[in-house]
């Protein structure tokens, strides 16, 4: 048995007398659903001599985001519809991994030495009900981390009417964090006293992969209609929302339905309501989720006062 100190939190890891010790932490015992779930795995040489470890990371590699399904697997205890938990997004790239790079290097540590990664938890994209409590332990070749437990609590924000989106007029949340909105860029602003949310996007990242924030995922019945309605304005950037539909594919959350919106500004940069016409024909379609997507030109953008309401017929 062997004793850990990671941060304030102690460890008790049971594994070889010597050789790879996998530790296992997250920073908060209850996360919101629209926080990011990161795992913080620390690897440590626990022998005297120098131990390789073959890491498979998500791309982008800089974000140092472990890859789960392979080499590592994540053991969730008592939920069945994660049994088989990779936190791979296809068709996104495939993990960065000595299959898919000729340059790959294994995490070489001396006695001693440790290597700190994180594991994005997409629970999200299983269907998963909230409140939820996740038993997580990592396993790699013959070797187990310490188990810990968090919980996942449905957002704090509320509906408007019949409005589907939550706060969707933005003047809900905590500290920099919105109600209902997954934000993954600090250049992201929201303004709870003008209740808007503002992207400021450099040229880089408008000519590549674009900016985004999504919503939660909401509950619907396909098929259905509904009326999309968005405040925006923009100094540059090209706005498009989509509003994807979701269903159940060999056992896990897929997009196989989206309406793509876009939205042209006037040239003077003032605030304009604009409305569009969204469906789903799929039958298989159980949940949709907004992206806020811009690209295009560098510049700031603003949304505020979105609702998405069922078409009256």
């Amino acid at each position: 048995m062997k004793i850990f100190l990671a941060g304030s939190l102690f460890f008790f890891i049971a594994g070889n007398a010597a050789g790879t010790q996998l530790i296992l932490e997250s920073s908060k015992n209850v996360y919101y659903e629209e926080e990011t779930v990161l795992l913080h795995l620390t690897i440590f040489n626990d022998s005297s001599a120098i131990e390789s470890h073959i890491i498979e990371f998500l791309q982008p590699r800089e974000k140092n985001w472990m890859y789960i399904g392979n080499l590592h697997k994540l053991e969730i205890k008592d939920i069945p519809e994660m049994q088989n938990f990779t936190n791979h997004m296809p068709p996104e790239p495939k993990p960065h991994s000595p299959q898919t790079n000729k340059n790959y290097k294994p995490v070489v540590l001396n006695s001693g030495e440790s290597y700190k990664i994180m594991i994005p938890f997409f629970y999200e994209y299983y269907p998963v009900n909230l409140p939820a409590t996740f038993n997580v332990k990592l396993h790699w070749l013959e070797n187990s981390s310490n188990s810990i437990s968090f919980t996942v609590m449905p957002t704090k924000g509320t509906k408007k009417q019949n409005n589907l989106i939550i706060n969707g007029d933005f003047s809900e949340g905590e500290g920099n964090i919105p109600y209902g909105w997954k934000i993954f860029d600090e250049r992201t602003l929201w303004d709870s006293s003008q209740k808007f949310l503002m992207y400021n996007v450099d040229r880089q990242t408008a000519e590549t992969e674009g900016y985004w924030a999504y919503s939660v995922f909401y509950e619907v019945s396909s098929p259905c209609q509904y009326i999309l309605s968005v405040r925006t304005k923009t100094s540059g950037p090209v706005i498009i929302i989509f509003v994807e539909g979701w269903g159940i594919v060999q056992g896990r959350k897929r997009r196989i339905e989206r309406n793509e919106c876009f939205y042209h500004q006037r040239a003077d940069q003032t605030w304009e309501t604009q409305i569009r016409k969204v469906k789903f024909a799929n039958p298989e379609v159980k949940w949709v989720r907004l992206k806020l997507y811009v690209y295009g030109n560098a510049g700031k953008v603003w949304f505020s006062d979105l609702s998405m309401e069922p078409e009256k017929r």
